[in-house]
C-alpha cells in the first residue's frame, strides 16, 4: 500500500516547526486498526456486555437459556474500571501523539496542552530496527520502530504501535540514502522527493 501525502491540515499545524525549504513527507500516529480493535476489547465489548447483563437482569431482555448472563454485570463493570487507565492512555495517544518524516529529519511531537518534541536528524540516524509480534503483524499492522541515532550518548528512539511500521522504516533509509548522494552536489531545495510506493 502507498503512503498516503500528508493533508493540508497537518501540514499547517506543523508547518510551525519546519525550517526553510523543510517539507513533510509522511505524518502519522499509532495504527488505525490497532487502536480501534483495542477500544473495543478495553472499552466496548466490556460495556456491552454490562447493559446487556442488567438488560436480563432486569427483564428487559428474556433468555431462559442463558439466565447465568445476568450474574455477569459485576465482572464486566470490575473490567471497566480496571481497564480505564488502559483505554485512557490508548486514548491520549491516539489524540496526542505524532510521528512526522520530513526530508530533513524524523520528529516525534507528544502531548496537547503540556508538550515535548524530540527531532532526529536523517543523517544522525545510524540504523532503525522494526519490532513486530505475531499479533501486530497480521491482525494490527503495527509494530515498534526503534532508531539509533549517532552520538557519544548513542540515543534510542523508541515509537510504539505505528501503522505501517516496515514502510516507516523505508522511508527513512530512502531519504537519509537521498541526503547522502546530494552532499557535495548542494542543497536542492526545489527537487522533488520520490518514493517509490511500498507494499506491506
Amino acid at each position: 500500500m502507498a503512503h498516503k501525502l500528508p493533508s493540508k491540515s497537518q501540514k499547517k499545524r506543523l508547518s510551525k516547526f519546519l525550517s526553510q525549504g523543510e517539507r513533510i513527507v509522511l505524518v502519522t500516529t499509532i495504527g488505525q486498526r490497532y487502536f480501534l480493535l483495542m477500544l473495543f476489547l478495553l472499552l466496548f465489548l466490556p460495556l456491552l456486555i454490562f447493559y446487556g447483563s442488567v438488560a436480563v437482569f432486569v427483564g428487559f431482555i428474556q433468555i431462559p437459556a442463558y439466565s447465568w448472563v445476568k450474574f455477569l454485570s459485576v465482572p464486566s463493570l470490575i473490567l471497566l474500571i480496571y481497564n480505564t487507565s488502559k483505554y485512557s492512555h490508548l486514548i491520549r495517544m491516539r489524540q496526542s501523539y505524532t510521528y512526522a518524516l520530513t526530508n530533513r529529519r524524523f520528529l516525534i511531537i507528544r502531548g496537547i496542552f503540556a508538550r515535548k518534541i524530540v527531532t532526529a536528524p536523517l543523517t544522525a540516524i545510524t540504523h532503525v530496527t522494526v519490532e513486530q509480534s505475531f499479533w501486530q503483524r497480521f491482525l494490527f499492522n503495527t509494530g515498534h520502530l526503534v532508531i539509533i541515532t549517532a552520538g557519544f550518548d548513542q540515543r534510542e528512539i523508541v515509537i510504539e504501535h505505528v501503522g505501517n511500521p516496515v514502510e516507516f522504516k523505508v522511508m527513512i533509509e530512502e531519504l537519509t540514502e537521498r541526503i547522502e548522494e546530494t552532499w557535495g552536489e548542494g542543497d536542492s531545495e526545489s527537487g522533488e522527493i520520490k518514493l517509490r510506493s511500498l507494499s506491506t
